[in-house]
């Protein structure tokens, strides 16, 4: 038996649950491929995939094994990378996939730093789609903020949480009035992000821990940060604000913070990537620079957050929030 054949064979039909499309994708026959995940069941003495006419799935054995494979596979790409020449400088066109969920505040400076140090690498950025299908669409790597995480057959890294604040304008809450508890909200217009896994179930931390609200009245859905800031700003209802730019509009004084003794949940950033034996040198280097400093940025918009609650409008002991909201009945 070929054992990296086998390894090869199995992780492929892990990854598109398919006999028959690993085979082609590997440039093989099916029933090749069939044969060497036979031969590696009967080395190891276990079963790794649940075979059926329509379908196949790992085993419990066959997920754990899995993580071993793509660890071996991943080295044993960096390794022919570096044989065959190819670790040398990175060059070629990255392409970004960012989902509605992300926000892209911080990319704009991440790719000007990454070209910095890699300047042969051209960088295309495109919206993609949350969810299953994301990975299959055009791009190398692809950024979305979720309080799931991944599919576990993709490769993936958690790079930190984004956090936001519940936020509305003046001149809404003195026209519909200010929500005091968390079931207040229920009777408010809420502006809510479209396609996101917690869309219409916001989930906050406060004085009893985490609870969750089901958003009932949504006046207004978006992919779109832009159109979410904009349509909290113009009145239109309450919504969430990334702390970065709720920082910049609580300060303008166009919005207030709403249920100030309550945060949003905040949730994971991931970097999703092709398999393994697809990964390239620029691919490799944009993850590794990612890594390196997008939760620093995360971590100063928190620390940017953190002195002025107790100052900005809308939170506990500070009565600029009425005031705010006197100067528009």
């Amino acid at each position: 038996m070929d054992m990296l054949q086998a390894i090869r064979a199995f992780a492929q039909v892990a990854s598109v649950g398919s006999f028959t499309t690993a085979a082609q994708e590997l440039g093989v026959v099916t029933s090749a491929v069939s044969r060497s995940i036979a031969d590696l069941e009967a080395h190891l003495n276990i079963r790794l995939l649940h075979r059926t006419t329509r379908r196949v799935a790992l085993t419990e054995a066959g997920e754990r094994y899995l993580s071993h494979c793509q660890v071996i596979l991943k080295h044993l790409a960096q390794a022919e990378a570096e044989a065959f020449g190819t670790n040398a400088e990175p060059s070629g066109t990255l392409k970004i996939g960012v989902t509605a969920s992300f926000d892209r505040y911080h990319l704009p400076d991440l790719i000007s730093g990454y070209l910095e140090r890699f300047p042969q690498v051209s960088v295309s950025v495109i919206l993609a789609q949350q969810g299953k299908e994301a990975m299959r669409s055009d791009h190398d790597v692809l950024l979305l903020c979720s309080s799931v995480p991944p599919d576990p057959r993709i490769t993936f890294e958690s790079l930190g949480a984004m956090s936001s604040i519940l936020c509305a304008s003046p001149v809404y809450l003195a026209r519909y009035g200010v929500p005091q508890t968390l079931h207040d909200l229920k009777q408010h217009r809420c502006i809510d992000l479209a396609g996101d896994q917690s869309a219409g179930q916001w989930i906050f931390d406060g004085p009893f821990g985490h609870e969750a609200c089901s958003v009932s009245r949504t006046a207004l859905q978006s992919d779109l940060c832009d159109v979410l800031n904009d349509s909290i700003q113009a009145g239109l209802g309450i919504g969430p604000l990334p702390v970065r730019i709720g920082l910049q509009q609580l300060r303008a004084g166009s919005v207030v913070r709403v249920l100030p003794d309550y945060r949003m949940k905040a949730r994971n950033v991931y970097v999703l990537y092709s398999s393994p034996l697809n990964l390239d040198r620029k691919i490799r280097t944009w993850v590794e620079f990612l890594r390196e400093a997008l939760p620093q940025r995360l971590a100063r918009d928190e620390a940017a957050f953190a002195p002025l609650v107790a100052a900005l409008p809308g939170d506990s002991g500070d009565d600029t929030q009425s005031r705010a909201i006197q100067d528009h009945l």
